[in-house]
């Protein structure tokens, strides 16, 4: 009896908790459309995994503080505390920018009618937590699916008032710069609020493939760093001017960024074949 209530209690607790995590998805959606902030495929399966991490960890960290200011010995809860960061680390490097999807601003209706529906159907229907959870589910895994008929590109789209261009070539995002980034300060802050939620809002795409400088300047090395941490880019395309390509072929030379140069058809990194065969 106490393992059939045992399982009873854990199987509510689950369907209850993914309840949440879809309804706090799907309501807060217009928000991120509007915000041009992407969300994470496996949010509600990661939330499952970290929340108890999260709440073992803050418990611990509360006993540390006590112990060290009652002048305890603290040293088992700083190993517990240890071991679950180490496995923090551990779990968060299954991660992948894969798992990002944005919703651009023609899903904005879309996604109020969606938030309507649920309001709707927790006022007047009051289903019980597996239907509400099955129904959730539904309804996001239709909203995926229908994504990508609102992310289609078709030629070159201009990024708000920056001289940045977006376009998509055999299924590769490709972002040109055309002085936007290498000529503005607060590189990382323009990325992370300027550019990437622009790209989500008209595009959809929260990660970029490619990158191309065709107006590079001095402190290109540093922007292209910078770039390759942020926009999860794998590869870059610049113009031969000034000796940049030298310098960011140098630079990334023993990491796994590609680097090719702008209007010419020789090799670029480690003897790769021909800069077209990768459009």
């Amino acid at each position: 009896m106490n393992w059939q209530r045992t399982k009873q209690t854990m199987s509510n607790y689950c369907i209850s908790f993914f309840e949440l995590q879809f309804v706090i998805s799907l309501m807060s959606l217009p928000i991120l459309i509007v915000w041009g902030i992407p969300i994470s495929i496996m949010s509600p399966l990661a939330n499952f995994i970290f929340t108890p991490l999260l709440i073992l960890f803050l418990w611990c960290s509360c006993l540390t503080t006590v112990c060290i200011l009652a002048r305890i010995p603290s040293s088992f809860f700083e190993s517990i505390l240890q071991a679950i960061t180490t496995l923090w680390l551990y779990l968060l490097s299954f991660s992948k920018p894969e798992w990002l999807l944005g919703f651009p601003t023609k899903m904005l209706t879309i996604s109020i009618i969606v938030c309507i529906f649920i309001f709707l159907l927790y006022t007047y229907l009051k289903p019980k937590a597996l239907h509400s959870m099955i129904i959730l589910f539904t309804i996001w895994f239709m909203l995926i699916a229908i994504r990508p008929y609102y992310t289609q590109m078709s030629g070159v789209q201009k990024i708000g008032e920056l001289p940045l261009w977006i376009t998509r070539i055999h299924n590769k995002t490709y972002l040109i710069d055309h002085g936007a980034l290498c000529n503005r300060k607060n590189l990382f802050n323009n990325l992370d609020y300027t550019v990437l939620p622009e790209l989500i809002r008209q595009t959809g795409h929260p990660t970029i493939d490619a990158l191309i400088f065709c107006k590079p300047s001095s402190k290109i090395v540093k922007v292209a760093q910078q770039c390759t941490t942020q926009l999860n880019l794998d590869t870059i395309l610049v113009t031969p001017n000034a000796n940049c390509f030298k310098k960011l072929q140098d630079a990334f030379q023993k990491t796994d960024i590609t680097v090719m140069p702008l209007c010419t058809k020789n090799s670029s990194k480690k003897n790769s074949p021909n800069t077209w065969s990768y459009f």
